[in-house]
């Protein structure tokens, strides 16, 4: 019979017969841990040492880890195995024959989330902490890795059982993970879903009632519009169904929507950046209603050229409500089709069609966005409304070059920063008076010139370029977040912080203006809530670009997270294998004690850059001590000063 070892909520190796098989001490307890959940990949001696004995010189690190091999294997020759391969350099864990209930329970998860959730008893290695900063850089994303594997389980539970044990096993399951976090709305919102199948709806309203006080006492935000779109559906099953709508309600109207990409129906494919521009103008305008959460752009663009399932949008991306249409653009004319849908029953709410002269594209833009907006949130004040309306240009030659403009400034060619920056120019040469041209002229300069490493006659250029911007219009959130780009390359944090954080004011549901804010956050001294404000921007922009990546890694790696550093570093070098980007991940690998890979890093650097050297660096964090943290885990991974 096989051997069980059990590491959630615990630790616990037993024989087939439930014997218990002693080990020593509790540091020969959690090298088996490190080494079952790492089963088939060998692991370096050197890494095993450092890993619970780092604080111990080299030799007798060694000598330890010799120690607590044997220990192992004494302990498994109790039930006729030895499941170590060893040899000079390294060991590795043959699974055959032992049950581990967290690999067990990872398998289970997907196709069987019933039978994972009764596997998962409490978090890996319940209790062991302190043990040295090595195997809790490894230990902590691990366990969270299990942790949000748990989650997912009890998600898929909430949507598919009903009452009954199932449901009860979720509940407690529920309960064990918000006793551990209590700041997890996604484990709130199932553990709503569940009780209000059993019938239980004062239960699951006492919950939404718990989690937004908890929200909103330690990290000062609502609830999301997922939660508070099925607190409503709660409601409305009951007698309490009957004060929907009174303003006096404590009911916030954070209705949720996503924008489908316009098709381009012009005919021409070089028309698509019209259309991609109309689409996100409509996504701007309506993000800037504080009662409505709007899918970032990113996410909602994955869904170009596909036919759309509308109830499929709405799972994926979390939403109620899906606009989808149209654009067809000839010479002076233009045709708009736009339709609003409901995504959970794709019932058609309401459609339009607008033929028109170019000259009148603006006041379509209106009011397709207010009709959006007095159809689903019929509650917000007119006066809301105005103040949403932003100043822009009346020339539509200006507002074809701004979007021709991003259009570029979003590509990756060689040529489209400065293909960016010359439409902005003459964008503004056209329109003296258009303040988004202003800031995006401002961002092109530094994005073509490589931001920090820009001359500072250039950083200067820009920021006068993005002043212009804020004063003529200082209620266009996007001219603040260059502004405060532009203030933290000149490495002014506090004004960079002010305008970030004013853009982000101005339209709540700009992921790329959140995750910047993150990023000057990390860059000022202030990197745990860098990181947080990242993966804020992460969640509601789930489709992100990959420089959210970037920025999170630097933002992990300045608060000393190095696992989870390197997590985000690898996911960037997927796309992006940028020297620096490989420099900072020998470096977290550096000091997790893992040299073998920091070398193979190293090596690849001076591969594509056999001049690099760290000198060459312009870093701009805010504390000298920062900057010295990257150069030293640069220097330990063995890169050239």
């Amino acid at each position: 019979m096989p051997c069980r070892l059990t590491l959630l909520g615990g630790f616990s190796l037993q024989a087939g017969d439930g014997a218990e098989l002693a080990l020593p001490t509790r540091k020969d307890r959690l090298l088996i841990a490190y080494l079952a959940l790492s089963a088939g990949r060998p692991q370096s001696r050197d890494r095993l040492a450092g890993l619970l004995w780092g604080d111990r010189g080299e030799i007798q690190a060694r000598d330890s880890l010799r120690q607590s091999l044997a220990a192992l294997r004494q302990a498994f020759r109790q039930a006729g195995l030895d499941p170590l391969r060893t040899d000079r350099e390294s060991v590795t864990f043959d699974p055959a024959g032992v049950e581990i209930d967290a690999m067990e329970f990872a398998a289970l998860v997907i196709t069987a989330p019933n039978q994972a959730a009764a596997l998962y008893r409490g978090e890996l290695l319940e209790g062991v902490d302190g043990v040295t900063p090595e195997f809790e850089a490894w230990l902590r994303p691990e366990r969270e890795r299990l942790t949000d594997l748990a989650v997912r389980a009890l998600d898929q539970i909430a949507e598919s059982c009903g009452a009954g044990a199932a449901a009860e096993a979720a509940i407690a399951l529920g309960r064990r993970l918000l006793a551990k976090d209590r700041l997890r709305e996604n484990v709130y919102r199932a553990l709503m879903s569940l009780q209000a199948r059993k019938g239980d709806r004062t239960e699951a309203l006492k919950l939404y009632t718990a989690c937004r006080d908890v929200l909103q006492q330690e990290l000062g935000v609502s609830p999301d519009a997922k939660t508070e779109i099925l607190h409503r559906d709660i409601l409305m099953t009951g007698p309490a169904a009957s004060v929907i709508g009174n303003a006096d309600d404590g009911v916030p109207d954070r209705l949720s929507i996503a924008v489908l990409p316009f098709n381009n129906m012009s005919g021409d494919p070089e028309q698509q950046y019209f259309s991609d521009g109309f689409t996100e103008d409509i996504i701007t305008e309506l993000s800037r209603f504080r009662s409505l959460f709007v899918v970032a752009r990113n996410s909602s663009f994955v869904y170009r050229g596909d036919a759309v399932d509308v109830r499929k949008v709405g799972r994926e991306l979390g939403v109620r409500f899906v606009v989808e249409g149209s654009v067809r653009r000839a010479r002076e004319s233009i045709r708009i089709s736009a339709q609003l849908l409901e995504s959970t029953g794709a019932n058609h709410l309401w459609a339009e069609r607008y033929d028109r002269s170019m000259t009148d594209l603006f006041v379509v833009q209106d009011e397709v966005v207010h009709t959006i907006v007095a159809t689903i949130a019929a509650r917000l004040e007119d006066t809301e409304i105005r103040s949403a309306k932003r100043r822009r240009t009346d020339n539509l030659v200006a507002y074809d070059c701004l979007l021709r403009g991003i259009a570029h400034a979003r590509g990756y060619g060689p040529d489209d920063n400065r293909l960016a920056r010359e439409l902005f120019e003459r964008a503004v040469q056209l329109d003296p008076e258009f303040a988004l041209a202003y800031a995006y002229l401002a961002l092109a300069l530094l994005m073509e010139h490589g931001f920090q490493d820009a001359p500072d006659a250039i950083k200067i250029r820009a920021h006068d370029f993005a002043l212009t911007g804020v004063r003529l219009d200082p209620n266009e959130s996007r001219c603040h977040q260059f502004l405060g780009q532009s203030y933290l390359y000149r490495q002014e944090y506090d004004q960079a912080l002010f305008h970030l954080e004013r853009g982000t004011v101005l339209n709540p549901n700009d992921a790329h203006g959140i995750a910047q804010l993150g990023f000057a956050l990390a860059l000022s001294g202030r990197a745990e809530e860098g990181i947080s404000q990242i993966r804020r921007a992460m969640r509601l922009n789930p489709f992100h670009p990959p420089w959210y990546w970037a920025d999170l890694s630097v933002a992990l790696y300045t608060a000393r997270r190095y696992e989870e550093a390197l997590e985000a570093c690898r996911r960037m070098v997927g796309v992006n294998s940028k020297p620096w980007v490989r420099a900072r991940l020998a470096a977290c690998y550096a000091w997790l004690g893992r040299m073998e890979e920091a070398r193979a890093e190293v090596a690849e650097v001076l591969r594509q850059t056999p001049n690099f050297h760290l000198s060459g660096a312009r870093l701009i964090y805010k504390n000298p001590a920062d900057t010295a943290h990257i150069f030293d885990g640069m220097r330990k991974a063995g890169l050239p000063d």
